[in-house]
């Protein structure tokens, strides 16, 4: 729905153009904006119904929680793949539909929406391990959802009207028009790659943390 109207750029831009303005990283299916302020919120409810409910039971009685915190991120990997991939085949198959085969070949266009996968496969997996961070240390699901908006909401204004000269966690998803416009290499890539796995690193440390030491007989 979001590029539906690529044919009336079709009137004034060449073929090229339209793909970079339909992937760009200002409002395009693959912006930072739809990343961090629509894609949320589907991912997280993803997420929640993807798994059964963990069984309180066998939380109190397990004897290792790093055991379970390891198979929280697991279930985390899983959701955060199988969303990312959506989304990417969303793009992949309707694009392929409207422009020829040949202009994305030659664009690279789904190399490059493989390397975007991975790139909102971490980001998805920060969000993941935020929430459920979020959710320990508050014991409701409802204040761990809504605050979890609130903050990547939040980071996404500041870093578009405070931080826009400087560089923040939000500024990686921007692959697909880095890429597209042959402004990246290979080593901003691998450098945008270790940023993201950093801030998986970062809450995990954290989760785990707070994960085995949670009472959960509240």
């Amino acid at each position: 729905m979001q590029n539906s109207n690529w044919h009336d750029l079709s009137l004034h831009l060449t073929m090229h153009k339209v793909i970079l303005v339909m992937n760009q990283s200002t409002t395009g299916y693959s912006s930072i904006q739809a990343y961090a302020l629509f894609y949320t919120i589907p991912f997280m409810i993803f997420f929640n119904h993807f798994f059964l409910p963990e069984s309180m039971m066998n939380i109190i009685r397990g004897t290792d929680r790093e055991r379970l915190y390891l198979r929280r991120l697991t279930k985390i990997f899983v959701a955060a793949f199988i969303f990312s991939s959506f989304h990417t085949g969303v793009n992949l198959i309707f694009t392929s539909i409207f422009f020829d085969y040949s202009l994305l070949k030659e664009m690279n266009f789904i190399p490059i929406g493989l390397f975007n996968t991975f790139g909102i496969f971490l980001f998805y997996t920060s969000v993941g391990l935020m929430y459920e961070l979020i959710k320990d240390i508050s014991n409701s699901i409802g204040v761990s959802f809504f605050l979890t908006i609130f903050l990547i909401g939040s980071l996404f204004f500041f870093e578009k009207l405070i931080m826009n000269q400087t560089w923040g966690p939000l500024k990686d998803l921007v692959i697909y028009t880095k890429m597209l416009e042959k402004k990246w290499t290979v080593a901003d890539l691998l450098i945008t790659y270790f940023r993201q796995l950093l801030i998986v690193v970062f809450f995990y440390l954290i989760g785990s943390f707070v994960y085995k030491r949670k009472d959960f007989i509240q």
